[in-house]
């Protein structure tokens, strides 16, 4: 069954469609005579005419989700990017409504704090992992380890499913490590032949035995393995995310159960014999993020265009799904409640869009932000921490004339009053590879 159920981050806060105009007429007011904000507010022209608050945020550099007609401020975690919601809390204090507390950036803590409210960081988990359970996975990451090594530890802490200060267990983290050393054994098999490329392919060879050995020795010991993650991993789903059926299969002999994760890892990776392995018997699992997880895969990956033929006519995924969750492409994400053509329009996969259009496509689909797919494909539709992360494939322009001739429109507006046009206009004139330069 289809969710639109909205989950907002950790220190997240609302603003109330009905205290909108309010909110956005106090930051207009307050936020360019603010010494700090100043220094920082992007474009203050347009900042002071906006009619949209969403694009406030924006120009003042915040992500924002939307819930029905609620906005959601979504804090940043670290990166490049100055939170300025700590100065401008004053601005709209009366107006935000906390959403869930919880592990909070650093700017929305002193927000808190400055609103009067209590800031526990005991919530976090960290202090519950041993020093020694730490070590031990931590040191599974840079060496073979022993079996008597590890029933040391098992002894120590009382069980082979002890956890580190992120949440893994050994089996986690093992399963981690060696999908991360299929991948860069992968890579290493593109390298010349020469000196540094049979020197690059050995070592990658060696990391991925020792991985390979430490796997193997953790299952020795029968860990759980429906174990998961902080963010909610299992082994199944690391094992599948790396494309190998042999990984998954020697999970699958240990009752490693499969479920939505294991199968969407599955999809990613590309892999059709692996996908029709797990929905064997398990087909009820295709969920709505399927095609768009396939969708945003980068458009010159093999096998992408196969992958989501058999989504969509063997294992009949509705081609106008929506996104339960925010789906990750090399160029940046689609948002949540995101359709498959929006997944295929970011990564400017022209053969995949002309399969979706003829299969059925919504062109005129708008995510929970109002972006359709060619706002996707016209320029970034999210704010990220780091900067700007979007720039245009060679098949871009066509992306752009195919979406246009079947009649998008490059006036349709988003939350944030922002069009495709607006994109367009405003997009980084080249590349990752030209800016490298």
């Amino acid at each position: 069954m289809q969710t639109n159920a909205f989950v907002s981050e950790p220190g997240a806060f609302r603003i109330r469609e009905a205290d909108h105009a309010a909110a956005l007429k106090s930051l207009q007011r307050g936020c360019p005579k603010h010494m700090v904000i100043a220094d920082y507010l992007k474009n203050p022209e347009e900042f002071a005419s906006t009619r949209y608050l969403a694009r406030a945020f924006e120009l003042l550099g915040m992500q924002c989700d939307v819930d029905g007609g609620d906005l959601v401020l979504v804090p940043f975690e670290g990166g490049e990017s100055v939170d300025l919601s700590a100065y401008y809390w004053d601005f709209i204090e009366t107006l935000a409504h906390e959403e869930s507390p919880g592990s909070l950036s650093e700017g929305s803590k002193l927000a808190m704090i400055e609103a009067g409210m209590d800031v526990d960081d005991e919530q976090d988990a960290r202090h519950h992992a041993s020093e020694a359970a730490d070590d031990f996975i931590s040191e599974m990451g840079d060496r073979k380890i022993t079996l008597a090594e590890l029933d040391a530890v098992i002894a120590s802490e009382g069980s082979v499913d002890f956890r580190n200060y992120e949440g893994k267990t050994p089996l986690l983290a093992a399963c981690a490590g060696y999908r991360w050393a299929i991948s860069q054994y992968a890579d290493a098999q593109l390298e010349d032949d020469d000196e540094d490329g049979c020197e690059a392919k050995a070592d990658a060879a060696a990391v991925l035995e020792a991985r390979a050995h430490n796997l193997q020795t953790v299952l020795q010991r029968k860990p759980d393995v429906a174990a998961r993650t902080n963010d909610g991993s299992d082994a199944l789903g690391f094992a599948a995310e790396s494309g190998s059926v042999e990984f998954v299969e020697q999970l699958l002999a240990h009752g490693a159960p499969i479920n939505e994760g294991a199968l969407l890892g599955a999809v990613e990776s590309l892999s059709l014999d692996m996908v029709r392995k797990l929905t064997q018997h398990h087909a009820h699992l295709a969920g709505p993020d399927l095609l768009v997880r396939a969708c945003s895969a980068h458009s010159i990956l093999p096998g992408k265009l196969e992958m989501v033929r058999y989504l969509v006519e063997e294992l009949g995924c509705d081609v106008n799904a929506r996104a339960t969750r925010i789906a990750y492409e090399g160029k940046g994400r689609v948002g949540r409640l995101g359709t498959a053509l929006m997944a295929a329009a970011l990564a400017d996969d022209l053969a995949v869009i002309q399969y979706l259009l003829s299969a059925g496509a919504d062109l005129h689909a708008v995510d929970a932000y109002g972006n359709t797919a060619l706002h996707y494909c016209s320029g970034q539709t999210w704010v990220s921490d780091g900067g700007p992360l979007w720039f245009a494939l060679d098949d871009n322009p066509k992306v752009i004339d195919l979406l246009r001739s079947h009649g998008a429109d490059d006036g349709a507006r988003n939350v944030a009053g922002r069009t495709p046009a607006d994109l367009l206009a405003s997009r980084r004139p080249h590349g990752p590879a030209d800016e490298a330069d």
